[in-house]
């Protein structure tokens, strides 16, 4: 499969599998899932787009403030993850709270040289690692290693949202954010 052609199917995992594990064990949970790759934004950058974000606003039950997180992902197809994609998913730092690694690989397994650097240099930088061997089967999804979280410029969270979400996803996010400072 060609990378433009998993982002459908990754996509179908972050809205089903991933944001479960963003959702407080006793609070509330909105988020926006969306494929970015060819949206706006910074295009001079080689590493300048993650492929697809989810941006998740949570509070626990007994919590005051909601919490505006941005995730980003960069999605690799069979054969061509190298610890260039890490750096890949790292530059995306500069925008998104936590970034991951989508990484379609037949047979991970961490002994294995080129699974174990990867799973080295991903730990290193804060990058998160997700691994799957089937791309519509969302039980083959493994998550080896959560994002630590960056924190990008002050403007970046703005400038990502103005560039590369749909307009329908902007007015629903802008809609959140305006009941939710009532």
């Amino acid at each position: 499969m060609l990378e433009r052609d998993l982002y459908e199917p990754v996509y179908n995992y972050l809205e089903v599998r991933f944001r479960d594990r963003l959702q407080p064990a006793r609070g509330d949970l909105r988020h926006i899932t969306a494929i970015t790759a060819n949206a706006g934004g910074n295009s001079t950058g080689t590493w300048s787009k993650s492929d697809l974000c989810m941006i998740s606003l949570s509070r626990q039950k007994y919590g005051i403030t909601w919490r505006i997180d941005l995730h980003g992902f960069e999605v690799k197809p069979l054969g061509s993850c190298t610890v260039q994609s890490v750096h890949e998913a790292l530059n995306h730092t500069s925008l998104v709270n936590f970034t991951y690694l989508v990484w379609h690989t037949e047979d991970w397994d961490e002994a294995r040289d080129e699974c174990s650097i990867i799973l080295s240099r991903c730990s290193h930088y804060g990058v998160g690692l997700i691994t799957f061997s089937d791309a519509c089967d969302l039980r083959s999804y493994v998550l080896h290693l959560p994002a630590r979280r960056h924190e990008p410029a002050a403007d970046a969270f703005d400038e990502f949202v103005e560039t590369r979400l749909s307009q329908s996803d902007r007015t629903k996010l802008l809609g959140w954010i305006t009941e939710l400072r009532r």
